[in-house]
């Protein structure tokens, strides 16, 4: 089923952090403190197994910078108009968002959300290099042959990372009522009668919907506009790979054609 992000929302704090954060609020104060106590609770835990826990807190947060900065240019939700016929703002970033997108191309990175973001990347890296460390001495890591080591490291620590598009949606347009339905029919005619999504495309995300002038049925009498539905497909890694463009019947239940459209440009030329 298609899942449905948050749209980009102005912040709550005061206007003099406006330069800072467009997307956080006072709520996300409280899940910065609590991670950073829940990071160094893992710290310190890694500072008892290992003389080089420096380098393994320092490889992690080195990981979710890298990490924030490859989403600026995967992660991206263009400005659309579903949702709000004036028009929204797009945003960049992943999870959490820290930059808008104008219609005019230009883009804003926000200090704080990118902060924000960094710090939940590194929590998860963390975590994971945790649970690694679990699972190693589980199998007896450092008396196994390099075989099994590089099979044992495909498996657990780049096969979860690679198939997670399959689990967790990403960021999308915001849609709701007859537009949520709309979006919803074009995926399953996706998925089902073109067959998109499968061993490669894993997880397909709404960009935008744009409608067809109205038509006439056979009795001259103007029917509702045909509904196009513009979905972005997500391979391996979360990897953007195509758009695709499906054209809805004017009920907007049945698909009439599948068009395949690159990341770049318009959706609908």
């Amino acid at each position: 089923m298609l899942g449905v992000a948050a749209g980009a929302q102005g912040p709550t704090l005061p206007e003099g952090l406006t330069q800072l954060v467009y997307f956080s609020s006072w709520d996300d104060l409280i899940f910065a403190v609590t991670g950073l106590i829940l990071g160094t609770l893992l710290v310190v835990w890694w500072r008892q197994q290992t003389d080089r826990w420096y380098w393994i807190v320092l490889a992690t947060f080195l990981a979710a910078v890298a990490l924030a900065g490859v989403s600026y240019r995967i992660f991206q939700v263009p400005p659309h108009f579903v949702g709000c016929p004036e028009g929204c703002l797009g945003w960049r970033g992943y999870p959490l968002p820290f930059a808008t997108l104008d219609f005019d191309g230009s883009s804003r990175w926000y200090p704080g959300d990118f902060a924000l973001n960094v710090l939940l990347l590194w929590l998860l890296w963390l975590g994971a290099s945790v649970a690694w460390r679990f699972m190693g001495e589980a199998v007896d890591w450092p008396d196994r042959s390099l075989r099994f080591r590089l099979i044992f490291a495909l498996l657990v620590g780049v096969l979860p990372w690679a198939l997670l598009p399959r689990y967790f949606n990403p960021p999308q347009a915001e849609a709701r009522g007859e537009e949520l339905r709309l979006a919803i029919n074009a995926q399953r005619a996706a998925e089902t009668t073109y067959d998109i999504t499968g061993l490669w495309i894993h997880r397909l995300a709404l960009e935008d919907i744009h409608y067809i002038g109205t038509i006439l049925d056979p009795l001259g009498r103007p029917e509702r506009p045909q509904a196009q539905v513009c979905l972005r497909g997500y391979t391996y890694f979360y990897i953007p790979w195509q758009r695709y463009r499906i054209t809805l019947d004017t009920s907007g239940v049945t698909a009439l054609n599948l068009a395949v459209r690159p990341l770049e440009g318009s959706c609908w030329e």
